[in-house]
């Protein structure tokens, strides 16, 4: 019996490489670099395949041009490693502001809630990678009116200075963004009427606890947030001037504000029942001026009572009587008579005869 013969491999052929005469120099020159990368870890070809991408992308060829790329690109790169979320960046920024008043903390975290019910998403968000546009686009879609727009704006914008100054982000992206235009609505001022009404009603109600307080927002424009932190040893009835310390004071600067001989008549009554140390506005003052003002007519929703108009009736029948415009610029702790002229000045309705009424007519 024959066996099969196995099969005859054929003979394996050879292929010849002919390799490119290679100088001297090239070979020490890649010697050098394999010892320059060696504790690296990346490779001859590697390095020199990301040097052609760096080139190619950014279309620089000379070496000083990629160099720079490479310095600033390691310069974001850490940044961005290192930056904080919003929300942490957010709470670092809340905690170096615990020293205001709790007023502005509150503006501070009712911006933070609103970003957070809108977008959630950019609270885990590295504060870095903030561009103006989404700033913009988170104040015209998270805030609807255009005065919370413009509080909004103030309060990131103060917000990403801090993280700028921290060298967590490279740049303000809200000081790009021009800020939400407030359209100011006139305020009339009260009428002779309307602020004898006031008056009676806190007769009525047996409120006249309220009384200094309502007067001094009226008759020395004291802002109601300053009323409410003001102490009756700030009243001087010799020197007849109110102290608003920068503690109390909205924009953080004192100023004496004249007492009228109204106002005097009104304080000196109620200085003999209040010692020194005790506060201006009564125990629960929010819910007294309140009632105050429902009995005199200003309901809720038929006749809503407007904002920092005691302040506005001063304003107005001051400059009506006084005819000195920077005078009351000092006695309102303004930096400039333009919010005054522009906002508050109103003197529709306002005679010389009711202007002297205003600050003549016995309490």
């Amino acid at each position: 019996m024959t066996l099969p013969r196995p099969p005859v491999k054929s003979p394996k052929k050879r292929v010849k490489i002919h390799c490119a005469s290679v100088s001297d120099e090239t070979i020490l020159n890649a010697a050098s670099a394999e010892i320059i990368l060696k504790k690296t870890g990346i490779g001859i070809v590697e390095a020199a395949r990301l040097v052609a991408e760096m080139s190619e992308a950014t279309r620089f060829k000379r070496l000083k041009h990629l160099r720079k790329i490479a310095a600033l690109g390691t310069e974001a790169f850490l940044r961005e490693r290192h930056a904080f979320s919003f929300a942490e960046a957010y709470s670092r920024f809340l905690e170096s502001k615990s020293h205001l008043r709790e007023r502005t903390l509150q503006d501070y975290r009712k911006t933070r809630v609103a970003i957070c019910k809108f977008a959630p998403a950019l609270l885990r968000k590295n504060v870095c990678s903030f561009s103006p546009k989404i700033c913009g686009e988170l104040l015209d879609s998270a805030f609807r009116t255009h005065r919370q727009r413009f509080k909004a704006y103030s309060v990131l914008r103060t917000f990403f200075a801090y993280c700028l100054r921290k060298n967590w982000c490279v740049e303000n992206p809200v000081a790009a963004i021009d800020a939400p235009v407030v359209r100011e609505h006139e305020i009339v001022p009260l009428s002779l009427d309307e602020i004898d009404k006031i008056f009676r009603a806190a007769a009525t109600t047996h409120l006249e606890e309220c009384v200094p307080a309502i007067a001094l927002m009226l008759y020395a424009g004291i802002r109601p947030q300053e009323a409410r932190r003001l102490r009756w040893r700030d009243i001087d009835l010799v020197e007849k001037t109110v102290s608003v310390s920068p503690r109390h004071s909205k924009t953080g600067g004192c100023r004496h504000v004249t007492i009228s001989p109204r106002l005097e008549k009104i304080l000196r009554k109620a200085a003999k029942q209040n010692p020194e140390n005790a506060p201006i506005c009564p125990r629960n003052w929010t819910r007294k001026w309140r009632k105050i003002r429902s009995v005199a007519g200003w309901d809720c929703r038929k006749n809503p009572w407007r904002q920092d108009v005691l302040r506005h009736t001063f304003a107005s029948y001051h400059l009506k009587y006084f005819k000195n415009l920077s005078l009351l610029q000092c006695e309102m702790g303004h930096s400039s008579t333009k919010l005054l002229s522009s906002r508050y000045l109103s003197m529709r309705g306002i005679t010389v005869t009711s202007a002297e009424n205003f600050w003549q007519q016995k309490a």
